[in-house]
């Protein structure tokens, strides 16, 4: 049972730590190629602008009840196996546009990615933990309630980090651009799975804290 607990954590810890892994690196490869744009000399000044206003942008289309021109189906791409366009709805993509964004907007920004990185490093060291308590068999105290608590606060707060750049773009985009056909989307945006696992960890705290209540009471009793 403890084998088949410790495949199950590992499998948890792999994938909270690709979810920093991905996020660092898209962000590290956004500084990164915005410093080299910067720094080349051949690099024209509008394509430094048009790398600095790149945005990504979830799409919805407006009519998802109908398929033609006007509903599903709005644009088309050429496939290069069968030599014919084929029907596509964009759900998601990259444009660069100046959204005007402030100077604070654009610093709130990179210090809740800054902070989202590290709330899920933390997440997964509060995670490694609990697993080792649990491997040692000391598995109800209130240690380990301390530490779900911490992991579920974790978890919430990694959302709403990843959230509110996420509607920081979606509002600024929202000002200055719209695609025919289709309504900027926010939900793809941000992956609600983090929140309903800080929840459900909270949840597990919570339950873990009755139990050790009820045993406390028990033990008086005796």
């Amino acid at each position: 049972m403890k084998r088949r607990l410790n495949i199950l954590c590992v499998i948890v810890v792999l994938v909270l730590s690709y979810s920093v892994f991905e996020s660092g690196y898209y962000f590290a490869v956004g500084v990164k190629a915005g410093v080299d744009a910067g720094a080349e000399s051949t690099v024209s000044a509008e394509n430094q602008k048009e790398l600095i206003n790149m945005k990504y942008i979830s799409l919805l289309p407006e009519q998802l009840s109908k398929v033609g021109d006007s509903g599903l189906f709005q644009d088309s791409v050429y496939n290069e196996k069968s030599g014919e366009y084929v029907p596509v709805s964009f759900s998601s993509m990259m444009v660069s546009v100046d959204t005007k964004s402030t100077t604070l907007e654009q610093v709130a920004s990179s210090l809740l990615n800054l902070l989202h990185i590290a709330i899920c490093i933390w997440a997964i060291v509060l995670f490694v933990r609990l697993v080792i308590s649990i491997n040692k068999s000391d598995i109800f105290n209130w240690k380990n309630v301390r530490r779900l608590r911490l992991l579920g606060t974790a978890l919430i707060i990694s959302f709403c980090t990843a959230l509110l750049p996420a509607y920081l773009t979606f509002r600024g985009v929202g000002k200055v651009f719209s695609v025919h056909g289709y309504n900027l989307d926010l939900s793809d945006m941000v992956n609600t799975t983090t929140l309903v696992l800080g929840i459900s960890t909270l949840i597990v705290a919570e339950v873990f804290a009755i139990g050790l209540k009820m045993k406390e009471e028990q033990d008086l009793t005796i």
